[in-house]
């Protein structure tokens, strides 16, 4: 039986014993779960171990790869910016990057880019991993490229290139790379461990993600054409699609892609919600706006409900983040769910080590289902 660790503030045994059982579920593969209430840690949890020999042990402060679970900290950044007004969701983003104007592009929304909304869900150009590092350059590739359909007009996961054109906007309006924005805005300021570029210093503490026998992006439509349009979401550059696993490299960890790069913690991640959610880091309003739904629809590749805000994912029909309806943040791939109930002042994040389809995946299900019950 794996053994959990941390600790539970009192009320919250009942996710104790859910996060055990989960844990059993996996085999002993590592995971982690972190809440906060008010702004302050409730749950603490950890177990398993961090490395597919099961040699190295899962710890409070593993760093793991949260796969678009990073969007949301992007989207943190974009909130920021908002906060200040150094970006306006109804401007047109040509506004603050004239180049984004090419190829028909020039009315296209600040809004309907944040809600994966512009149709630029995969560069139609042949790119490798080693291209997907330069932000600037990956960027400058979609500014180029016409949308696929007429923008507004269907909703589609952007999974790699929301965070390059989100980190562009942050460069255009900030003048900083997105990686430094993090680092300073967020994880200093917050003092959070989340990075979006991870320094060598850190690489000790990183944990590895790896998948399940029946690991696979889910399909529910299951047509050559759904078929055909995840393989270019998430084959160019190779991502989820094959056998390797780059999220769990060193040139992956420093490389930041804003689209699913990031490593943080469970506390970490729940860190920055529950900052979101206390109001220190922006206004309520501010706030309303980022998860006010922008689009709405179903994916043409995986037939996954989606609704999205200003790049948050806002609470959909599968309940992605548990039974509190109103609710938002950024799920990643294999399982990891991060975000919050902000009615209820509470903030979570959950990261496991196994990778697991998401059609049969019910661990944060559980979790989220047995955190709900303590709240009263």
């Amino acid at each position: 039986m794996a053994v959990a660790h941390g600790r539970c503030d009192e009320g919250f045994d009942r996710v104790a014993a859910e996060f055990a059982a989960v844990l059993d579920a996996d085999g002993g593969a590592g995971s982690a779960f972190a809440v906060f209430r008010d702004g302050r840690p409730v749950v603490e949890l950890h177990g398993g171990h961090r490395d597919p020999g099961g040699e190295q042990a899962m710890t409070a402060d593993t760093l793991m790869p949260v796969f678009s679970g990073t969007k949301g900290v992007v989207s943190t950044a974009i909130a920021l910016l908002v906060e200040r007004a150094a970006i306006d969701p109804d401007a047109r983003v040509a506004e603050y990057w004239p180049e984004f104007a090419a190829a028909g592009k020039q009315e296209v929304l600040v809004r309907q880019v944040l809600s994966h909304a512009a149709g630029l869900p995969y560069h139609e150009q042949r790119v490798s991993l080693e291209q997907c590092l330069d932000n600037r350059g990956m960027a400058a590739l979609l500014a180029q490229q016409s949308p696929l359909w007429p923008v507004g007009e269907r909703v589609a996961y952007h999974a790699l290139t929301f965070g390059w054109l989100a980190a562009e906007l942050v460069r255009r309006t900030d003048g900083r790379e997105i990686g430094h924005f993090v680092r300073e805005e967020i994880t200093a300021a917050l003092g959070v461990d989340v990075w979006l570029g991870l320094p060598s210093s850190q690489w000790r503490r990183t944990g590895r993600c790896w998948r399940s026998p029946d690991y696979r992006v889910a399909n529910r439509l299951d047509t050559p054409e759904s078929r055909a349009h995840t393989e270019r979401v998430y084959g160019n550059p190779p991502s989820l699609v094959g056998d390797g696993t780059p999220w769990n490299t060193e040139r992956w960890w420093t490389g930041g892609v804003p689209g699913g790069g990031a490593m943080a913690t469970a506390g970490g991640m729940a860190g920055v919600y529950a900052a979101l959610v206390s109001g220190g880091l922006v206004s309520p309003s501010t706030l309303d706006r980022a998860h006010r739904e922008e689009s709405r629809g179903e994916d043409p590749g995986t037939g996954r409900p989606l609704c999205f805000g200003l790049g948050f994912e806002v609470q959909d029909p599968l309940g992605t983040y548990g039974p509190e309806p109103v609710a938002f943040g950024h799920s990643g791939a294999g399982g990891s769910v991060h975000g919050c109930w902000p009615h209820r002042g509470v903030a979570f994040s959950y990261v496991p080590c196994m990778m697991r389809p998401e059609e049969d995946d019910g661990r944060a299900q559980r979790l989220l289902t047995a955190l709900h019950s303590c709240l009263g």
